[in-house]
C-alpha cells in the first residue's frame, strides 16, 4: 500500500495526463492508418478522424470496466465504430491488423517539444509532479517508460486507471491522488487535452485545470478550464503556479 505523506498538503502539486498531452497520439495512428490501409490522403482529416475514434473509445471504455467487452474487443470495436461514422468502413479483420499496429507503434513515440522542460522546472522547483491516465496498466505503463518519464516521476506519482479501479472523469480518482500523495485539492492543477475526461473531471475534484487544446475544440459543456493553451512555450507562461 502506498504512504500518504501529509507534509505534502500545501505543497502544489502538478499531474498531467499522458495520451495527447505528455506525446502527440495522432502520430502512431497516422502511420498504422496509413500502413494498413494506403488511403487516399487528399481529402483524409486525420485529427479529425482520430477525435472521432476517441470519442467511441469514451463511450465504449464503461463497457470495458464494468466486464462486458474483453479489452481487444474494446479496441477493434471502437475504430470500426469511428471509421463507419467517418465514411471509411473497416471489416473486422481491417480493423484488428489496425488495432494491431497501431498499438505497437505507440511504444516508439517522444515527447512534444517543450514538454521535458516543464516536467523538469516543476520538479526542480519542489512541486509534487506526476501522471494520471486512464488505461491498461501494462500499457500505459509501456508508453511513460518509451517517452522516458519514469526517469523523471518516481512509481508511486504514475496513477493509471486499470491499477486503481477508478477512471477518469470520476473526480474520485483526483480525491484518490491527493489521498495517497498527502495533497489537498485546492492545491492541484491537472494539465490534461480531454474536456470531457480530463477537465470536467478535475474541476469536479476541486483542482484548477489547464487545458491543452492544439487543435481549438470547443467545450463541451459550461464549464470553464482554468487556463487554456496551444502549445507548451505558450504553456510555460501561464501563472499556475
Amino acid at each position: 500500500m502506498r504512504r500518504v505523506n501529509l507534509v505534502n498538503s500545501n505543497k502544489q502539486a502538478i499531474f498531467f495526463d499522458l495520451d495527447d498531452t505528455l506525446y502527440d497520439h495522432l502520430v502512431p495512428f497516422r502511420e498504422a492508418v496509413r500502413e494498413v490501409l494506403t488511403p487516399d490522403e487528399s481529402s483524409l482529416d486525420y485529427a479529425e478522424l482520430f477525435y472521432i475514434v476517441r470519442h467511441h473509445s469514451d463511450l465504449l471504455w464503461p463497457k470495458y470496466l464494468s466486464g462486458e467487452l474483453p479489452l481487444e474487443e474494446t479496441r477493434v470495436l471502437r475504430l470500426e465504430l469511428a471509421f463507419a461514422e467517418f465514411g471509411l468502413p473497416l471489416n473486422r479483420e481491417q480493423a484488428s491488423r489496425l488495432q494491431a499496429s497501431y498499438i505497437g507503434r505507440q511504444y516508439q513515440i517522444e515527447m512534444i517539444e517543450g514538454v521535458r522542460e516543464q516536467l523538469e522546472r516543476f520538479i526542480a522547483d519542489g512541486h509534487i509532479v506526476g501522471i494520471i491516465t486512464n488505461g491498461p496498466a501494462e500499457h500505459q505503463m509501456k508508453k511513460i517508460i518509451g517517452l522516458g518519464v519514469d526517469q523523471l516521476i518516481p512509481p508511486d506519482r504514475i496513477f493509471i486507471s486499470d491499477a486503481v479501479g477508478i477512471a477518469k472523469p470520476n473526480p474520485e480518482l483526483f480525491a484518490h491522488v491527493n489521498r495517497m500523495t498527502g495533497t489537498a485539492a485546492e492545491n492541484s492543477i491537472y494539465i490534461g487535452d480531454t474536456w470531457a475526461n480530463d477537465v470536467v473531471g478535475a474541476l469536479a475534484a476541486g483542482w484548477k485545470v489547464c487545458w491543452y487544446n492544439p487543435r481549438g475544440r470547443q467545450p463541451a459543456t459550461e464549464q470553464e478550464a482554468s487556463y487554456i493553451f496551444t502549445d507548451y512555450e505558450e504553456f510555460s507562461k501561464l501563472p499556475i503556479v
